[in-house]
């Protein structure tokens, strides 16, 4: 079974990012990873710009406030997933047109690519539910998100 909070650790969660610009988002989530040492300085610059060439592309903001952006990374020793909240919002050239203030970043390793895909539908399904965005808005800190998201996987 694919469990989010398997790959979700109180460190990698940020209740209130500093950031007021998509890119610097990304670059802030993807600091708290290399801070916990889950990617290294050299990987951190080239991640970033792969996911603003994505998003150049195609935004990861599916709408309702919520973006998951994620990349399969080599050298990755697991999957890993960030997360950061802007309550305020931030211009993420979402679907909707909508800022974005539930940020999840999924990095996975390389040669798990199905695997990979199936979490970000997962997490994808789980916040389409509008009460699920609200307690995750709501949530006073880290280990709280992680039990919110505990109880909602298992229903």
């Amino acid at each position: 079974m694919v469990r989010i909070t398997d790959f979700l650790q109180p460190s990698f969660i940020k209740l209130e990012l500093e950031s007021t610009k998509k890119k610097d988002a990304l670059l802030e989530l993807l600091t708290l990873l290399q801070v916990r040492g889950i990617i290294d300085e050299t990987q951190k610059d080239p991640i970033w710009k792969d996911l603003l060439e994505r998003e150049k592309v195609s935004s990861t903001g599916i709408g309702s406030g919520v973006a998951i952006p994620h990349k399969i990374v080599p050298g990755l020793q697991n999957t890993v997933i960030a997360f950061g909240r802007k309550q305020k919002g931030i211009p993420f050239d979402a679907i909707d047109g909508q800022p974005v203030t539930l940020i999840f970043l999924i990095l996975g390793k390389e040669g798990n690519e199905a695997f990979h895909l199936r979490l970000l539908s997962k997490l994808a399904r789980l916040l389409q539910q509008g009460t699920f965005r609200d307690v995750l808005s709501r949530a006073e800190s880290p280990d709280q998100i992680l039990t919110l998201l505990r109880q909602w996987e298992e229903e």
